[in-house]
């Protein structure tokens, strides 16, 4: 990874790729590897394109490694959310909604879920965009 990052780290696209390999991993140090993707130089939560290629591959394309048990999938995504929100609410909001369907997942997981969700919406100058998921992802 490290050698195809150096060839190809002048193509913003094909790192996009490098991303979203790594963030989709079913691998048991993903979610690990995912929060040192977003330390790294060409990750930046200003760029869309690599919140999508990170955050939203993870949330969105990992299942495994995302909806793991203990929570912390949920909870980095909040964290990303929360931050991201005063940046550029649309994208904050299209992320979010990886926890939307926590009806169908476990008692366990759809209380994380619901917790998550809960903290994005108690989070003071939440976006319009952001509180109308947490809101709707949340209401009975």
């Amino acid at each position: 990874l490290t050698d195809f990052y150096q060839r190809w780290q002048s193509d913003p696209q094909v790192v996009d790729k490098w991303f979203s390999v790594q963030a989709s991993a079913p691998l048991p140090d993903t979610l690990l590897q995912v929060r040192q993707l977003m330390r790294h130089p060409a990750f930046s939560l200003k760029n869309p394109n690599k919140v999508r290629a990170v955050v939203g591959r993870f949330a969105m394309a990992n299942p495994v490694r995302f909806h793991v048990s203990s929570g912390e999938g949920y909870q980095l995504l909040a964290d990303v959310v929360i931050q991201l929100d005063e940046m550029n609410p649309q994208i904050a909001a299209r992320m979010l909604q990886s926890m939307s369907r926590w009806r169908r997942y476990d008692l366990k997981r759809q209380k994380l879920m619901q917790a998550q969700l809960q903290r994005v919406l108690m989070h003071p100058d939440i976006s319009k965009d952001v509180y109308e998921i947490a809101s709707k992802s949340l209401a009975v």
